[in-house]
């Protein structure tokens, strides 16, 4: 009996540092790296749209350089350029992970569970995110598990369905922007913002934004059909593992990053910068 307990034991250990080792590295990199940039973004957003003019009126000399560097990195050419480079290989890489997922049913669910949570907070602050980022992928992910179950689960298929779709909303999607049809339904902006006027802080219409996880899910069929790394002669030496943390626990950073770093601003301009005053409550 107590043998038995020790294999049982054993078996599990053995199954979850397989688990770890089968995560597919290169995935975990780049996705790292964009939540290293989407941190960097919004505390950039932070001095320039928040903190940045109460800090200056408070002493010029220390905060003026800072509040301009935000500020223009905030309007620049530079943010204009890789922000949405940046978002839409985050949403490739949901897609990659959706082909590669046991339960896009589960997946999708807490995603849309925690969205409608971060509406439901934001709103108390009067910065509400209606259709933001994990909206848009939660509904995207419930849409790719459609897909599979209507395609019988065969992979192929799968990829087929979604770079076909996800070619035509890009298309779609060009030829509405290019040519806004008349009398738009404005009811329809939460599906694109071009249909309608729509406002919600940290915006992302599912037109064309699907399109992108569609593509991803189609390059995670062809790609990463194997669910193995196509790069593991540099899987050496745990170089990447810092960057890979961040990652790996990328949907833990998007909803807890922003409210510590404002907190943390906060929480520092009352003591030091702007005593007594918090800034943002």
């Amino acid at each position: 009996m107590v043998k038995n307990i020790k294999n049982s034991i054993a078996i599990k250990k053995n199954f979850s540092k397989a688990t770890k080792k089968d995560r597919i590295w290169e995935l975990d990199f780049i996705r790292g790296i964009c939540v290293l940039l989407m941190i960097w973004d919004h505390f950039m957003y932070n001095i320039a749209d928040i903190f940045g003019d109460v800090w200056v009126s408070t002493n010029p000399d220390a905060f003026t350089g800072i509040y301009e560097f935000a500020c223009n990195y905030e309007y620049g050419l530079l943010r204009e350029i890789f922000h949405p480079i940046i978002f839409n290989l985050f949403f490739i890489l949901c897609g990659i992970s959706c082909n590669l997922s046991r339960n896009n049913l589960k997946r999708g669910v807490i995603a849309l569970f925690l969205a409608f949570g971060i509406t439901t907070v934001t709103s108390t602050f009067n910065m509400e995110i209606r259709f933001g980022v994990l909206h848009m992928l939660a509904f995207s992910i419930l849409i790719y598990f459609i897909i599979s179950k209507v395609c019988r689960e065969d992979k192929r298929l799968i990829s087929m369905v979604c770079l076909i779709a996800g070619m035509v909303i890009i298309a779609v999607s060009g030829v509405y922007t290019n040519s806004p049809p008349q009398n738009a339904n404005e009811n329809l902006g939460f599906i694109a913002s071009y249909l309608g006027d729509y406002y919600s802080t940290d915006y992302f219409p599912m037109l064309p934004h699907l399109a992108y996880v569609l593509l991803g899910a189609s390059v995670g069929g062809f790609v990463y059909g194997n669910k193995k790394s196509v790069l593991p002669v540099l899987d050496k030496y745990g170089w990447y593992k810092p960057i890979n943390f961040f990652g790996n626990k990328a949907l833990i950073f998007y909803i807890i990053h922003q409210p510590v770093i404002v907190g943390l601003m906060a929480l520092i301009s009352y003591l030091f910068i702007t005593p007594g005053n918090f800034v943002f409550f």
